[in-house]
Formats: C-alpha cells, structure tokens, sequence
C-alpha cells in the first residue's frame, strides 16, 4: 500500500477517533445522572442554549471558541477536548500499528479503547467503574476466546484465576475496590497472559501517583483529622456525661467511617459492642459530622476509642486506580506481544 494511501487512512481513524470522543462526552457526562444519550440534543450546561451544529467539531469547536460557551461566556472545561484528542490518538495509533490485522481486530480495538477512556473519566468523576462498562470488557473477552484463537482459552481461564486471587488480596486489604477486580477479571479474558502487563503497568503506574498524591495531601488530611476528631470528642463526652454509649475502661474499640460525594458516613455495623456501656447515639455523631465536614469529596476515616477518650483519628483521601488499569489494559491490548517478547528475550 503506498505510504499516502496510509497516511490517508491515519487521518481518516484520527478524525473518526475524535468523532467517537465527541460521543463519549456524551456518555460519561449524562449515564451517571440518568440521562438520555440519544433523545436529548447537546446543550450548554450553564445556560441551557441548545447547540449548533458548528459548536460541535471535535477539538476545534473547544480551541475556536477558547474554551467558552459561545452563548453565555461561561468556561469550558478543557476535558472535553482532552477526550476527543485522547480518543483520536488512540484510534490513529490503532491503525499505524495494526492495519494489516483484520477488520474485527480494529473494530474491536475501537469499543475496547472507547469503553476504557469512559469508565477512567467516570472513576475520576465519581470514584466508580460502571458495571456496565466491567461487562462490556468481560463479554468482549468471552467474544475474544472465538474470534481470537491464538490465544488459547485455558490461557484466559488460567490469566482470570490468577488475577481472581491477587485482586481478592488488595480488595481485601483496601488497595482496590470491587469495581477494579470486575475490570481486571474481563480484561484477563480478552488479554490472556498479557493481562499481567496490564497488571504491572497499572500498578506501578498507581502507586507512582498515589505516593505523589499522598504527600500532595497529607496537610489537608490532617486538618480534616482534627476536625473529625474535635467533632467525636465533643459527641463522646456528652455520651459520658449521660452514662451510657461509651467504651468500657481497660478496652478500645474503632469507628469506621468514611466520605462519599461529600456526604459522611459512619458504618456503625463494624462496633464491638461487647465492649460498649449502652449503644452510642449514632444519629447525632452522623449529623455533627455531615454538618461541619461538608468539603471533602471522597475519603475514610477510623476513630480509635480507648476507654473513656478519643485516642485519635486518621483519615485518607481516596484515590482512583480505574484510569491506572485502563493504560494497562489499553497498552497491552495494542503492543503487550511485543513487551512481552522483549521481557522474555533477557531470560532466554
């Protein structure tokens, strides 16, 4: 195929790319509020203005109009841009690098690619993978054990069973959540053994920003700490006072809890309560705590009570690992071969 022709097809899967992440705007702005993505016509979410057909070319609308509603003035985020950029890169990268594979390959490279850049934005957004976007990969995956027969089916059975097991660990021991082990599970059945690429560069990846983020945020959860604790020990010493809801001396006890949307919330289900004078008033540390602590999106504290004092408080911003697994998956869908031949050529 002469190098214009390719050249050609390059630009025609980046603009098609850019279409697509026009569309998943779409997508990850209106299924987490329940809204329709077909019925109802693209509008300015300050103003309302319904818009035009030339407010909507992907990334070059966002750039003309510098990032402001042609309508009301208001600012843009730049997001949009980035997705509709993001999608077009990942579509032309496709190409360069796959276009002598089947027509299937390709189309099933762009729903992977497309679902993966939604559930990433929607967990940054809303600390959550869809289910829906867990099963487009899983079903994908089992499509993938026919269409795909170089990789064998009981590699994808045996990559799922590994990766059942070690994300069960880090569930259990809070370094993912349940939305990040329904992910790697399809995506183990549509990579096989790559799945362990994707594995290490999701996880080397995280760790990298976490540990970033976590000194970024270790004075703001301290404060929040304070504040958390001020507002228990001022619950706790009413709870004395009256003579009941309290931890007995010579025990302790942890009160679990954690933050959500911006809403507190204390999971009273984990209290020991043989170690408790009288049941506490749960009510009224919840309300305290949903009335002064109101900016903070997204965290978990423990109160670690020790007879008749609060000993301290700890909390934690929560991180997201969806976007992190995402550039695993996406990596090692489009070249994990040949990482992992050069991986395997320094053991031979």
């Amino acid at each position: 195929m002469p190098l214009s022709l390719h050249i050609a097809y390059a630009v025609i899967a980046f603009v098609f790319g850019s279409i697509i992440g026009s569309f998943l705007n779409v997508v990850i702005l209106r299924t987490p509020l329940h809204q329709s993505i077909i019925t109802e016509p693209s509008h300015c979410f300050s103003c309302g203005h319904r818009l035009a057909w030339y407010d909507m070319f992907p990334i070059f609308s966002w750039l003309l109009l510098r990032g402001k509603c042609r309508y009301c003035g208001e600012k843009i985020s730049p997001r949009y841009m980035i997705v509709e950029a993001t999608t077009a890169v990942l579509y032309c990268v496709t190409y360069l690098l796959h276009y002598s594979k089947p027509w299937y390959f390709l189309a099933y490279s762009a729903v992977t690619l497309a679902v993966l850049v939604v559930l990433s934005v929607i967990d940054i957004d809303h600390f959550e993978i869809p289910y829906w976007c867990s099963i487009t990969i899983a079903v994908l995956g089992i499509g993938a054990i026919f269409l795909f027969k170089d990789t064998p089916w009981y590699e994808r059975l045996i990559a799922m069973g590994i990766v059942l097991v070690v994300f069960v660990i880090l569930v259990l021991v809070g370094g993912m959540g349940g939305g990040d082990l329904q992910l790697m599970l399809g995506a183990s059945l549509l990579l096989g053994y790559k799945i362990f690429v994707a594995l290490f560069i999701g996880i080397f990846t995280g760790a990298i920003y976490g540990a970033v983020k976590k000194i970024h945020d270790r004075r703001d959860e301290r404060i929040v700490s304070e504040r958390i604790r001020k507002l228990t020990e001022k619950w706790y010493q009413n709870q004395l006072d009256h003579d009941v809801g309290y931890v007995t001396d010579g025990h302790d006890d942890i009160i679990v809890g954690s933050i959500s949307e911006g809403n507190p919330d204390i999971e009273w289900e984990f209290l020991d309560e043989k170690v408790w004078r009288g049941l506490p008033e749960k009510a009224a540390l919840s309300q305290a705590l949903r009335e002064k602590i109101t900016d903070e999106r997204e965290g978990g504290f423990k109160i670690f009570i020790n007879g008749n004092k609060i000993e301290k408080v700890k909390y934690s911003r929560r991180m997201v690992f969806g976007p992190f697994l995402s550039l695993g998956i996406s990596t090692s869908w489009l070249v994990g071969d040949v990482i992992m031949a050069w991986y395997f050529s320094f053991l031979s």
